[in-house]
């Protein structure tokens, strides 16, 4: 079952009561719809910027129902404007899961932001219901057209971060401390990911290396060692190969060469990666003075 969050203001309320049912009676074993009244979103011990970013996240699709419930008088004119909350809350899910699963229904007599100039939104007239009937209609097609797909998100480099730490360097420094052994390891991170493997060769051609197992099974995982000199280690992490693919998919590419808006999310994410091991090295005692994580020089 797919979650869908539907926020609305008090006023807005019966129209999502509306929604909800719809919803449910058309998509039975596919949808699990909760409103903002049910309770499950709003914690008693967390504040509602916090519970609404965590719904952004954890729900699949997010419906926000802007009725025309405020008057707001700019450049001396008047117009009927949905709530605030109601809007900043769309933008919250627009961020998490795109303009393919945050949908907007809207009174026709609400005037909307600017920014939304050009969005695909769903108008109903307020006290009509077969105009209630079409707009819902429309939402429900597009939640269809998604239902054989899932929602790629980007996933956090923290996160490949610390799997990497678990499955690589911890046991490591883990693994040399009961040995009683003194090590050095280096984990080096390229700028560019595009080819991580030829990177890894690259390297290994400048610095003499052989791969060994760390624990000495010839299983994984494994690392690089240094010739001629004792227990110092290099390792460039191919975990960094899913974060590119997974870039690409999200931002897909369009032109040959260097993209900017694409290498400036790399490099966000790396210094995420970098500053996530950086924390769990400085935690980690065996780590501690024996691992340290830098960028490969150009």
């Amino acid at each position: 079952m797919r979650k869908i969050f539907i926020g609305s203001s008090k006023e807005g309320l019966t129209i999502a009561k509306k929604l909800k049912k719809t919803l449910e009676k058309k998509f039975p074993l596919f949808l699990n719809c909760k409103l903002w009244t049910d309770g499950e979103i709003f914690s008693l011990n967390k504040g509602t910027l916090d519970s609404l970013t965590i719904a952004s996240r954890k729900f699949d699709y997010g419906i926000m129902i802007a009725t025309a419930d405020d008057i707001r008088k700019s450049r001396k004119i008047k117009a009927s404007i949905p709530r605030d909350n109601v809007m900043f809350e769309m933008g919250m899910f627009i961020g998490s899961l795109g303009l393919s699963r945050a949908f907007l229904l809207v009174e026709k007599s609400a005037t909307l932001p600017t920014d939304y100039n050009g969005v695909t939104v769903a108008f109903f007239e307020k006290d009509q219901q077969k105009s209630l009937d079409a707009a819902i209609k429309k939402i429900a097609v597009m939640i269809e057209n998604t239902q054989l797909s899932y929602n790629l998100k980007p996933v956090p480099a923290a996160a490949l971060a610390l799997s990497y730490f678990d499955n690589f360097i911890f046991p490591l420094a883990k693994k040399r401390l009961k040995d009683k052994t003194k090590f050095t390891l280096k984990v080096l991170l390229p700028h560019n990911l595009s080819n991580i493997r030829t990177t890894i060769l690259d390297y290994a051609k400048k610095h003499k290396s052989e791969e060994i197992s760390v624990f000495d099974d010839g299983g994984r995982p494994r690392v690089n060692k240094l010739l001629g000199l004792k227990q110092n280690y290099w390792d460039i992490p191919t975990t960094l190969s899913t974060l590119y693919k997974l870039i690409n998919i999200v931002l897909p590419s369009n032109e040959i060469g260097v993209e900017k808006d694409k290498q400036e999310w790399i490099e966000h994410e790396l210094r995420n990666f970098k500053g996530t091991l950086d924390v769990l090295i400085s935690q980690c005692d065996a780590c501690r003075d024996n691992v340290v994580v830098e960028f490969l020089k150009n």
